[in-house]
C-alpha cells in the first residue's frame, strides 16, 4: 500500500480483504475521473463553502432508501456511522468513534433548517428520533470541526434537514413488512405556500416484546408583507418505544430475545419557526425567531434499581442576520443568535433494590436520585468572509463567539443522601447532587481556508477549530464523593486537504483530514467526572457518483481512519495510542443502480463493517461484517408505483454494535434478520 495508507492503517491490524478490494477500486476510480469542471455550491445561509467536507443527500435519495432508521439513509454518507439501537434509538459518528455517555451527544449538532433541535448544552443521545429525514427535501451531513459557523456541538460534525418544499406532487403512501408492522406517509402542498407532511409508523420489532409506534409531522407556510417574505414551519414528532436492552449473543436464536421487558421510552417535541426575510440591494437581511418544547420519560433499565428518568425542555431563540454584503472582492455574513431554555430532569426509582450485591442495594435507595432546573442562556455572534482572488483561487474564513450560562437548581437536599434526608450505607448514596450554582463558559471557534481551481478539478484546503460545552448531565448529575464537577471546554483542531470533481455523469471527492482533541471529558475510575483526556483522529474519506451508461449507475461512500487516544489512564485500560473503542478503520457502502426500462428500477448495497475494539484497553473484538441490501420499484402509471426492498438479503447474524462492560462481559445490540418491505404510493396533483 502506499505510505499514507500505511501509516494511517497499522500492519497489525489487518482487515479484510474484500474491503481492500473495493476501497483500493474506489480509490483508483476516484482519481481516475477528475476531468469535470468542479461548480462551488453555497451550503447554507451562513457560508460554508468547503464543500469537500459536506455530504447532501437528495430528496431522491431519500425516497430511494425509504429508511426505517437514519442508520439506513447516512450510509450514504462517508465517515459517518448511525449505530442502530433498539427501535429508534442510535447513536452518531461522524469522523469520530461512536461516542456513548452523558455528555457523548454533545458533539455532534442536529439542526433543521440551520436551527438547532435543542437547546445547548442539553442534548439527547438519541437526537434523531426529534426529527423526520423522510419528510425532509434533502440532508446535509458535515464533517469535520463546523463550530466557527454552527456553534458549539458542532465539534465533530452536524447533520442539517432542510424542511419540506412548496414544489413537488402531493402523495400518500402504504408499507407493510415481514413482521406484520405497518407504515404510512402523506404529503400534500398546495398552491406553492403550504406544505403538509405526515409519517406515521406503527412497527412490532423482531425482537421479543419490542416495537414503536411513532408519529411525525410538519406544516410548512408561506406569506408576504409588503417587502418582506415570511416561511413558517411547524414540526411534532411522538414517540412510544417498548425497548429492548443488550444481549450476550448475537446468533440466531438469541438475537431474537429481550431481556428487558419493562423497558420502555416515551418522547415528543415540537418546534416552530418564522424567517423573516427582506432584500435590500444586494443584501439580505434575515430575523428567525424560534421556539421549541421537548419530554422524554424511560426507564433505565440497565442500571441496578432501574430507575425512571423524566426530562424536559423549553425554549427559544432568535437569529439575525446580515447576508451577501460586498466590498469590492470580499463577501461578508454577519449574524446573532440568542437564546434562553428551562431544561427540568429528574430521576426516580420506584422500588427498594435487594436483588443486587449489598454495596449496590444499600447505596441505590429507592426514591428520587435527580430532581433539578436549570436555566441557561445563550449569545453569540458569528462572522463569514470570503475573498475571490480571481476565477481560480477564493479564500474562506469564520468566526464564531459565544456565551453560554447554567444557572441550575437543586430541588432536592444537597449531596449524597437519600430523598427523605437519611443516610445510605458504605459511605453515602451512589447518587451525588451538587449545591445550587452558576456556571459561564467563554468560547470561540474560527476557521480559514482556500479553494484552487485546476484543469482537471479543484483543490482544497482547510483548518478549523471546534468546540462543545460541558453538557447539563456532565455536570450536575454526579456520583458517589464527587460534589463538584471542574469541567471545562472540549476543543478540537482539525487540518483537511480535499480534491472535488461534479460533472455531467459523476461527482467524486477526496478528503485526508486530521485533528487533535483536548480536554476530553471522561468519567474515570471513581465515577467522578473529570477533564484531560485527549484523542487523534485521522482519515481518508471517498464519496463519489458515476453514470456507467443509460442502464448502470453506482454510489460509494467509504472511509478509512484511525481514532486513537492521546492519553494514558491504566485504571481504564486506557493507554495513549491504543485504538478508542467502538471505531472501525473501514466501513462504507457501495450501491449499485440498475434501471431495466422506464418502469423497473433496482438497487443492490453492499454495506462493508470492519472489525473494532469493543473497549478501551483493546483486549476485546467484534469481527465486523458485510451485509446486502435489495430495493425496487415499478412504476405501474404515472401516478402509482409499488416498491419491494429486501434488508439483509442472506440473514447474516450481526451485531449492529457491540460492546464489552466489566460486569456483564460481551454485549450486543443484534442486527435485524433478514426482512422484506413492500409498500404502495400513489402521487396526484
Amino acid at each position: 500500500m502506499p505510505a499514507f495508507f500505511i501509516y494511517l492503517y497499522p500492519q497489525n491490524q489487518g482487515y479484510n480483504l474484500s474491503m481492500r478490494c473495493v476501497l483500493g477500486f474506489l480509490i483508483i476510480l476516484s482519481l481516475s475521473i477528475f476531468s469535470q469542471e468542479e461548480e462551488i455550491i453555497v451550503i447554507a445561509e451562513r457560508g460554508w463553502v468547503f464543500t469537500p467536507s459536506v455530504d447532501n443527500l437528495s430528496e431522491e435519495d431519500i425516497s430511494e432508501i425509504n429508511a426505517h432508521h437514519f442508520k439506513e439513509l447516512l450510509n450514504l454518507s462517508s465517515g459517518t456511522w448511525i449505530s442502530r439501537g433498539s427501535g429508534q434509538e442510535s447513536l452518531i459518528s461522524i469522523r469520530s468513534p461512536v461516542l456513548t455517555g452523558s455528555g457523548a451527544c454533545g458533539s455532534f449538532l442536529i439542526i433543521e433548517d440551520e436551527i438547532p433541535i435543542r437547546p445547548l448544552g442539553f442534548c439527547n443521545v438519541n437526537n434523531l428520533f426529534e426529527v423526520s429525514g423522510n419528510l425532509s427535501s434533502e440532508i446535509q451531513v458535515i464533517k469535520g470541526s463546523s463550530s466557527s459557523v454552527f456553534g458549539g456541538n458542532a465539534l465533530h460534525g452536524l447533520i442539517n434537514l432542510k424542511s419540506i418544499t412548496f414544489e413537488g406532487q402531493n402523495s400518500i403512501g402504504f408499507e407493510i413488512d415481514k413482521n406484520n408492522s405497518l407504515r404510512s406517509k402523506f404529503i400534500n402542498r398546495k398552491n406553492n405556500v403550504l406544505a403538509f407532511g405526515m409519517e406515521l409508523d406503527s412497527d412490532k420489532g423482531f425482537r421479543k416484546g419490542s416495537g414503536y409506534d411513532q408519529q411525525k409531522f410538519v406544516l410548512k407556510t408561506e406569506n408576504r408583507y409588503k417587502d418582506w417574505s415570511m416561511e413558517s414551519l411547524i414540526s411534532i414528532t411522538n414517540l412510544n418505544q417498548e425497548t429492548a436492552g443488550y444481549i450476550d449473543s448475537y446468533e440466531h436464536p438469541r438475537r431474537l430475545e429481550n431481556q428487558n421487558l419493562e423497558a420502555y421510552r416515551n418522547a415528543n417535541s415540537i418546534r416552530l419557526n418564522t424567517k423573516f426575510s427582506k432584500q435590500f440591494d444586494e443584501v439580505t437581511l434575515t430575523l428567525n425567531p424560534y421556539v421549541r418544547k421537548s419530554s422524554m420519560e424511560f426507564i433505565q433499565h440497565y442500571l441496578p434499581g432501574k430507575p425512571i428518568e423524566k426530562n424536559g425542555q423549553q425554549s427559544l431563540g432568535l437569529f439575525f442576520k446580515i447576508l451577501g454584503h460586498k466590498i469590492k472582492k470580499n463577501t461578508f455574513n454577519f449574524g446573532v443568535q440568542f437564546e434562553a431554555a428551562d431544561i427540568n430532569l429528574d430521576e426516580f426509582q420506584p422500588n427498594k433494590l435487594t436483588t443486587s450485591s449489598a454495596f449496590n442495594n444499600a447505596v441505590r435507595p429507592q426514591g428520587f436520585h435527580y430532581n433539578f432546573e436549570v436555566l441557561t442562556n445563550l449569545a453569540a455572534v458569528f462572522l463569514n468572509h470570503n475573498y475571490k482572488v480571481n476565477d481560480k483561487i477564493s479564500f474562506f474564513s469564520d468566526l464564531r463567539i459565544e456565551s453560554l450560562n447554567y444557572n441550575y437548581e437543586n430541588l432536592m437536599n444537597d449531596g449524597r443522601l437519600k430523598d427523605d434526608g437519611t443516610s445510605c450505607g458504605f459511605g453515602g448514596c451512589f447518587y451525588s447532587r451538587p449545591s445550587d450554582t452558576d456556571l459561564n463558559f467563554f468560547d470561540n471557534s474560527y476557521r480559514f481556508g482556500v479553494e484552487r481551481k485546476l484543469i482537471n478539478g479543484s483543490l482544497f484546503f482547510q483548518f478549523s477549530t471546534g468546540h462543545r460545552p460541558p453538557q447539563i448531565n456532565e455536570l450536575f448529575r454526579l456520583q458517589k464523593g464527587q460534589t463538584l464537577a471542574d469541567l471545562d471546554t472540549e476543543e478540537m483542531d482539525s487540518l483537511e486537504i480535499a480534491f472535488i470533481n461534479e460533472g455531467d455523469t459523476s461527482r467524486n471527492q477526496i478528503v485526508f483530514y486530521y485533528s487533535k482533541k483536548n480536554n476530553y471529558i471522561f468519567k474515570d475510575a471513581s465515577s467522578n467526572m473529570v477533564l484531560g483526556g485527549r484523542s487523534r483522529h485521522r482519515g481518508l474519506e471517498l464519496t463519489g457518483s458515476k453514470v456507467l451508461n443509460s442502464k448502470f449507475s453506482l454510489k460509494y461512500a467509504f472511509n478509512l481512519t484511525e481514532h486513537l487516544y492521546d492519553f494514558t489512564n491504566s485504571s481504564l485500560g486506557i493507554y495513549s495510542g491504543n485504538d478508542i473503542d467502538t471505531s472501525p478503520n473501514l466501513f462504507g457502502s457501495v450501491f449499485f443502480n440498475y434501471e431495466l426500462n422506464k418502469r423497473i428500477k433496482f438497487q443492490i448495497e453492499q454495506e462493508f463493517m470492519d472489525e473494532y475494539y469493543t473497549e478501551p484497553s483493546n483486549l476485546y473484538i467484534y469481527k465486523g461484517h458485510n451485509l446486502t441490501n435489495i430495493r425496487s420499484s415499478y412504476e405501474v402509471n404515472k401516478n402509482l408505483s409499488l416498491n419491494f426492498s429486501v434488508i439483509n438479503l442472506f440473514d447474516k447474524a450481526y451485531a449492529e454494535r457491540a460492546d464489552y462492560s466489566s460486569f456483564s462481559g460481551e454485549r450486543f445490540f443484534p442486527g435485524i434478520p433478514l426482512k422484506w418491505r413492500f409498500a404502495i404510493n400513489y402521487k396526484y396533483n
